[in-house]
């Protein structure tokens, strides 16, 4: 049995009945339906900064079980917070919420930072509507009852830049394993940060200590932290322009180190969006970075795909992949579309003439280490100027749909029509704050999923696709299977293994004591009844013993357990 049983208050669903892999994969564009579009507007030009925004976030905020949007404005218009209304559309909650900003808002970052179970949103910006100007990032508390409060000056998270305002990509994650959520910004005129969270709602830039020197060189728009080599502390993918990008290795004493040439990275000429997926499904992940590359081919280096060959080492393979050519590339996210059991690969792009009507491009992977593109065939029609970009399942049906955020154009989302996707695929959500050491919303947690035959590896992690952050889960395609088996490895070393569970989408909650199913830190007929409801709803983690049946031997299990108490 795992050293560490999780638990669950609730299966949300396994949809849907059984259809085969491999569906044939449908997009809807559906923003205006849905009630979230957004014209991304600015007041005033800023030569070249104006045309990199902008992007957003999503996350269920208001914790009803379906994800909601947070969009940039653009400093012509404010930010804008949508609610999910679990039918298909959003509802506008921007001023009740109190998060109608307007500003020049960049990106948006989407973690727990406080630990209070309510998720917070980082706002990069490069200024006032009226001029570019240092300290105008915002973070917005979420105080629980459907408002937020700006706290970014007390947190001091607040300032990037002494005199100038240029952040671009942040994302949370928790590089010092000590259970709550750091924060790293990306600027292009050397506002490069790292925060570090005090665990008392405050931050302290530790920029100079933890990263290699030359960070202030370093010409930044997208951090990311993952765990590149599986040794449990999550590295820092740091994605720059003008060949800067740094692969940064976590060395577990609260600093990185710069294995950016001995990794074979930072090939990318101009480094803007980033990505990373196990592609060929061999037990390490892969890292993509976009990139420009002319029409004609004659200058840039395009986009690249750093296969990791073994731990910390890559060779690059994006030519012969097919993903090279991306013309002037901006967001990225990797995630299993149509559910075949491989990763695959979207990206948006544009840029000023002669590149305004760049098409955004899917690529599909075909399993033999090469990918397809398939937007046009996929419904993507989408060209134009593309920059932010996530991925999301709004509708909770087991499938990954996608937002692209456009430069002075209409924001738009991509619904996936896959059939039957909840049949095809498992989604697991976390819950993790309550376990000491562990950082909330499942953020380091590995996931490896085997079915006959395959073996998949997903990670949680809150980094910046540019400028924008896709869902907080693991979602994975089952490749035919109806069942997989589950083994969870969560940041501080905790293990779990989940057996024979069907498709669908389930909410784990990590736990240290296998009776505390609350979990709270006391044992009580609360307890009880929360496991007989997951056990009634066959949930994965009501598997006591481990054997994929729910019996007698569970109940019999949970209550020994339970009449043995926690240590």
């Amino acid at each position: 049995m795992a050293f560490a049983r999780a638990l669950r208050v609730g299966m949300i669903a396994a949809l849907y009945v059984c259809s085969s892999a491999g569906a044939q994969l449908k997009f809807t564009e559906r923003a205006s339906d849905a009630g979230c579009s957004v014209v991304h507007q600015t007041a005033l030009q800023l030569p070249d900064m104006e045309f990199m925004a902008p992007g957003g976030a999503v996350g269920d905020f208001n914790r009803d079980g379906h994800l909601d949007l947070f969009v940039i404005g653009g400093g012509g218009g404010m930010d804008r917070l949508f609610l999910n209304n679990g039918n298909g559309t959003f509802t506008d909650v921007t001023l009740s919420a109190g998060v109608g900003r307007t500003h020049r808002g960049t990106g948006a970052a989407v973690g727990d930072y406080n630990n209070d179970g309510w998720l917070d949103i980082y706002v990069t910006s490069i200024g006032t509507t009226q001029m570019q100007s240092a300290g105008r990032n915002i973070l917005w508390r979420n105080n629980g009852n459907g408002t937020f409060t700006d706290v970014a000056q007390a947190a001091g998270v607040r300032m990037t830049h002494q005199s100038l305002g240029e952040a671009f990509g942040a994302a949370f994650g928790d590089f010092d394993g000590d259970g709550d959520l750091d924060l790293a910004v990306a600027g292009w005129q050397g506002g490069n940060r790292l925060f570090r969270n005090n665990g008392n709602g405050t931050f302290t830039n530790v920029t100079s200590i933890a990263l290699p020197a030359g960070m202030n060189t370093v010409k930044g728009y997208a951090p990311r932290f993952v765990d590149m080599n599986g040794d449990g502390w999550p590295d820092l993918l740091w994605v720059a322009d003008f060949l800067t990008s740094r692969y940064l290795i976590n060395n577990g004493d609260g600093t990185f180190t710069d294995a950016t040439a001995s990794s074979g990275t930072g090939l990318d000429e101009n480094g803007m969006g980033n990505t990373y997926g196990d592609f060929d499904n061999d037990g390490l992940f892969d890292w993509y970075v976009t990139s420009r590359i002319n029409e004609d081919k004659s200058a840039g280096s395009g986009n690249m795909l750093y296969r990791q060959v073994s731990p910390h080492v890559f060779e690059e393979i994006s030519v012969a992949a097919g993903v090279n050519f991306g013309y002037w590339g901006w967001g990225t996210e990797a995630t299993d579309f149509d559910h075949d059991g491989r990763v695959d690969i979207v990206a948006t792009n544009g840029w000023e003439a002669p590149n305004q009507a760049d098409p955004t491009q899917l690529y599909m992977n075909n399993g033999d280490g090469t990918f397809t593109d398939r937007a046009v065939e996929s419904g993507i029609l989408h060209a134009g100027q593309g920059r932010g970009l996530l991925t999301a399942d709004f509708d909770n049906k087991g499938s990954r749909d996608i937002v692209i955020f456009n430069t002075r154009q209409p924001m738009l989302l991509y619904r996936n029509d896959l059939p039957n996707p909840g049949a095809t695929s498992i989604t697991l959500r976390f819950v993790t704050r309550h376990v000491l050491g562990l950082a909330p919303d499942g953020f380091g947690t590995k996931v490896v999923m085997q079915t006959p035959g395959l073996t998949q590896m997903r990670y949680i992690d809150g980094g910046s696709t540019y400028l924008a952050q896709s869902e907080l889960s693991a979602h994975i395609g089952l490749a035919g299977a109806t069942h997989a088996n589950l083994t969870i490895t969560y940041a501080n070393g905790m293990t779990e293994t989940l057996k024979n569970v069907p498709a669908g989408i389930y909410t784990i909650t990590a736990r240290a004591c296998i009776a505390d199913f609350q979990p709270d830190g006391v044992l009580n007929f609360f307890d009880v009844s929360t496991f007989l409801a997951a056990f009634s709803a066959r949930h994965p983690q009501a598997d006591l013993n481990d054997d994929g049946v729910f019996d007698f031997f569970d109940v019999a299990g949970y209550l020994g357990a339970f009449s043995a108490g926690c240590q």
